[in-house]
């Protein structure tokens, strides 16, 4: 990643590049689809680092590599399968042989939920069966419910998540231990105030696609190996430069196309097209004239709170587990995912819709999650260190009044275009939603420069 001052490089005459504007995983999706299809790539970063949202940083502690947040895929993300084989690091996840979720109940303790190597939907029923989380009555209205998914996402349109379960005849009980957990960490929101139509639509494609699209996939290493670094790594190879510290304050305009950006300093870098593909709340500071995008600028932002614990030793066996009416909402076993050994133990407790949270202190954040851990295993000491991790934009509020409001990926302007989880995926503001939007304004700008 050259950090070198983008006006002592020439602009270039001619062959101008594609300029990719912001480092996050859509923009290196981006800058990655273009590369390989041999179109020549700049792509600017204003922060020292890539990854936006999912990169990986050193603990001064400890030396160890942790991530900014838990990031978790299904085997279904086609998408990022995708890239991640592309970029040559998809041997680095370790998906599960069958879909399988730990969630501890308060009462029941610890309980599964698994998904049986059958043809979709008959593993779906069969798992709502088996599960012992859930008693018969609330079963056979978990089935009415699997009934309901086969039906199209557009039925869901402004409705939240809990309008369309109390539709369902759920129960109180199966929407706190089944229905929320799954929603909070698919969505990022509570059943209460997410939309219907997007959550319908990832549970369709987990669970009725394919017999393994609702695995789990954990990365063994830190997000920036996985993701950032490769990527990188792979525009460089393919003739792309890629700029951290590079700010982009707005675009020059030649009739309704855009002949370049302007950096910061007010040099500006010609370009054939644009890709901007900065966070929602950033991305009228690019297209101010923009009045719809203006107004979208403006939705709020949901916070993830994580907190990395270590231990003098293992405090829990599996790789995660759902904890259900608690705070923390999942424990991940950093250790058993990384698949090291280690004397001492590292868990990531994470807090999604953190609202809440967010501002109490650090103290009060690790005591909580201490708290919490001490109702899945009683006998968790006190940790030897502690890293809280506030990511206060997380993702946008993905309500049905939001989702209605994504824009496309194509702006008023010929040659740029939009990328970004915020974008109209269909997606929740998931990984796999950004690397889709990034791919997808790639394939629009080699349709504009295709067309001359």
């Amino acid at each position: 990643m050259s950090r070198t001052a983008l006006h002592s490089m020439p602009s270039p005459s001619s062959n101008q590049p594609v300029v990719v504007v912001g480092g996050g995983l859509s923009g290196l999706a981006a800058a990655v689809e273009l590369s390989s299809l041999g179109i020549p790539v700049l792509l600017l970063e204003q922060k020292p680092r890539l990854g936006g949202r999912a990169y990986s940083f050193r603990d001064e502690t400890t030396g160890e590599a942790i991530d900014n947040g838990q990031h978790v895929l299904i085997a279904g993300y086609e998408r990022t399968m995708r890239f991640l084989d592309r970029i040559g690091t998809r041997h680095l996840l370790t998906v599960q042989s069958q879909p399988l979720l730990y969630l501890h109940h308060p009462v029941r303790g610890l309980c599964e939920f698994r998904l049986p190597p059958l043809v979709p939907p008959i593993h779906f029923l069969a798992g709502i069966l088996s599960t012992n989380l859930l008693t018969v009555p609330d079963k056979m209205r978990l089935l009415r419910a699997g009934v309901s998914l086969q039906r199209a996402p557009a039925e869901h349109d402004g409705r939240t998540i809990a309008q369309w379960l109390d539709g369902q005849g759920q129960s109180e009980e199966l929407k706190r231990s089944f229905w929320e957990p799954l929603a909070i960490s698919i969505m990022n929101e509570h059943i209460a105030d997410a939309a219907a139509k997007v959550f319908v639509h990832v549970l369709r494609h987990a669970f009725l696609a394919g017999g393994k699209n609702a695995a789990l996939a954990l990365s063994r290493v830190g997000l920036s190996e996985l993701y950032v670094d490769a990527a990188s790594s792979f525009i460089v190879r393919h003739g792309g430069r890629v700029h951290v510290n590079a700010r982009v304050v707005g675009l020059e305009r030649r009739q309704q196309r855009a002949s370049g950006v302007v950096l910061r300093d007010g040099q500006p870098v010609s370009c054939s097209a644009v890709v901007v593909a900065v966070p929602h709340h950033a991305i009228a500071d690019i297209l101010p004239e923009d009045e719809a995008l203006r107004r979208f600028s403006l939705l709020a932002s949901t916070p993830i709170v994580s907190i990395h614990l270590w231990f003098p030793h293992e405090v829990m066996k599996h790789e995660f587990v759902g904890l259900i009416g608690r705070r923390v909402q999942w424990v991940f076993n950093k250790r058993k995912i990384a698949r090291k050994e280690h004397p001492s133990g590292h868990v990531s407790c994470v807090i999604s819709d953190a609202g809440e949270f967010v501002d109490l202190s650090n103290e009060r954040l690790i005591r909580l999650a201490v708290e919490d851990l001490r109702t899945l295993h009683a006998r968790v000491p006190e940790p030897t260190h502690a890293v809280v991790i506030r990511e206060k934009r997380a993702t946008f509020a993905c309500t049905p009044d939001a989702d209605r409001l994504r824009p496309s990926h194509r702006t008023s302007w010929a040659n740029v275009f939009l990328a970004g989880d915020w974008t109209n995926t269909g997606l929740p503001a998931t990984i796999e939603g950004a690397i889709l939007s990034g791919e997808r304004s790639a394939y629009l700008v080699a349709e504009f420069l295709r067309a001359g």
